[in-house]
Order: structure tokens, then C-alpha cells, then sequence
């Protein structure tokens, strides 16, 4: 019995963490280009402000 529940926690426990980190990127969501445009403006005026230090 103690050989059953190793194998499914080697064999299982990586199917199953594969099975939700799948499910975890494919739910992710994508930036609009509104959103990527004021992203990237953000981060440029954060470095520039940073330099005047």
C-alpha cells in the first residue's frame, strides 16, 4: 500500500503542479496597447527621475 501512495505522489504530484501552472498562464491576462502604451511611459519617466539623483 505504502508503494501506491509514493507513486502517485512522484508521478501525480507533478502531473497535477504542471496541470495548474498550465491553467495559471493561460488565464494570465494580456495587456490592451492603451495599457502597454502608459506602462512604458511610466517606466520611462521613472528612470527619469532617477537619474537627476
Amino acid at each position: 500500500m505504502t508503494e501506491y501512495f509514493w507513486f502517485f505522489v512522484v508521478v501525480g504530484g507533478p502531473v497535477i503542479l504542471g496541470i495548474v501552472i498550465a491553467y495559471g498562464m493561460a488565464r494570465r491576462r494580456r495587456l490592451t496597447a492603451a495599457e502597454k502604451t502608459a506602462r512604458d511611459r511610466q517606466t520611462r519617466a521613472g528612470y527619469h527621475d532617477r537619474s537627476d539623483m
